[in-house]
C-alpha cells in the first residue's frame, strides 16, 4: 500500500501530476458502473427466475445482459 504524501503544496496543488491518466480514470469508473449494472441485473434475475439455480448462473446472465446492452447502446 502506498503512503499518503503529506508535504505542503504551497498552493500549487492544481499543478500536481495525477497518479493515473484521464483514460485510466475513465476506464476505472466505467468498470465500477458496469459492476453496479451487473449487480442490479443479477438481483432482478433472482427475483424472476427459479430459486434453485446456482449463483454463478445469475452472475453470468447479468454479465451477458450488460455486455449485450453495451454493444447495442
Amino acid at each position: 500500500m502506498t503512503q499518503q504524501d503529506d508535504r505542503p503544496l504551497m498552493n500549487l496543488g492544481h499543478l500536481a501530476i495525477p497518479r493515473e491518466s484521464a483514460g485510466q480514470d475513465w476506464l476505472r469508473r466505467q468498470g465500477e458502473k458496469r459492476q453496479v449494472a451487473v449487480d442490479i441485473v443479477a438481483l432482478e434475475a433472482r427475483k424472476w427466475f427459479a430459486l434453485n439455480l446456482p449463483d454463478e448462473f445469475y452472475e453470468d446472465f447479468a454479465k451477458r445482459v450488460v455486455a449485450t446492452l453495451d454493444q447495442r447502446i
